[in-house]
């Protein structure tokens, strides 16, 4: 019988020992996440032979994987959702009552690692030491939506696995409507706004390693997060964007998503825009910006995300 692609589920936790990978149940795959795939990365050496133009047996080395999964932006107003507890802190980003921020640090009692499992109608893959990076995308008037891209060791083959049944969350997804958006104090009027925590993710080499991918986790060794938004054109009187721009400064950027009670909220204390290019948007005319998020009154302060 063929398998079936929508008979799929995604499960992670947390690792309680670095690189080692968790048995993972039902209550691991409590997350609404979709358009996610698993895919092994192994780079397999060539061995040229003698006598010829032949080929020796290859040899699988540098046995990697990356996952990647959507997840639409949810909040009761109450717990901190699943997505942001278990996956933020494998993104390098910690929880402060209710609010998450950057750590400049590699994984153990703030940041963490992931096992990370696709189950596939019968079949699972198994990613473990994984850490990752993500891009919030907010398109005006619609579904907030979070991308994550995992990179983690290869470190054992698909097995044939029943499928977990977890109980999913039932809370709505947030939409990006009826909110606040300013930059410099001054509203913007946008049709998409993308928040990249811009992480940077290497495998952390050792021949210790206690498995046979060569590596003990992925580790983030740096991060540059970026807003893009696209916000309608104005006076210079209203917002003298060239200036902003071309003045080494940055501002505050804020955004909400979501209806105050359960909304979230994005903030970068110094927004500093880097690039501003003229747009078109149904005749009108619009402002393609980009800013890079800089340090705050602190290390670690450039951007936060908080659950009101």
């Amino acid at each position: 019988m063929p398998l079936l692609r929508r008979k799929a589920v995604f499960a992670a936790a947390i690792e309680g020992t670095i690189g080692t990978a968790e048995s993972l149940d039902g209550t691991d795959g409590v997350f609404n996440a979709r358009d996610f795939s698993l895919q092994p990365n192994i780079a397999m050496t060539r061995r040229e032979g003698q006598g010829g133009f032949n080929y020796l047996t290859s040899i699988p080395e540098g046995m990697t994987g990356i996952c990647t999964i959507v997840h639409d932006l949810t909040y009761n107003g109450t717990d901190i959702p699943t997505w942001a507890s278990v996956l933020l802190p494998a993104c390098g980003w910690v929880d402060a009552t209710g609010t998450f921020s950057p750590k400049s640090e590699g994984p153990g009692s703030n940041v963490k690692t992931l096992t990370i499992g696709h189950y596939k109608d019968g079949k699972r893959s198994l990613l473990s030491g994984a850490m990752g990076t993500f891009k919030i995308v907010c398109p005006t008037g619609k579904v907030a939506y979070i991308e994550f891209t995992f990179t983690g060791k290869y470190s054992s083959n698909e097995t044939d696995t029943a499928i977990i049944a977890p109980t999913y969350p039932t809370v709505s997804p947030l939409r990006f409507a009826a909110g606040a958006l300013t930059w410099n104090s001054v509203a913007l009027c946008t049709s998409n706004v993308e928040v990249d925590a811009g992480n940077s993710v290497i495998m952390r080499e050792c021949v210790n390693a206690t498995d046979r991918s060569g590596y003990v986790s992925a580790l983030v060794t740096n991060r540059a997060p970026v807003i893009t938004a696209d916000p309608e054109s104005v006076l210079v009187a209203t917002q003298d964007r060239d200036s902003l721009w071309l003045t080494p400064t940055a501002q505050a950027f804020s955004m909400q998503i979501g209806a105050s009670g359960s909304a979230i909220t994005i903030a970068a204390p110094k927004a500093q825009l880097e690039n501003k290019q003229q747009g078109n948007r149904n005749d009108m005319m619009t402002d393609d910006l980009t800013w890079l998020c800089t340090q705050g009154s602190s290390a670690d302060t450039e951007l936060t995300i908080a659950f009101d």
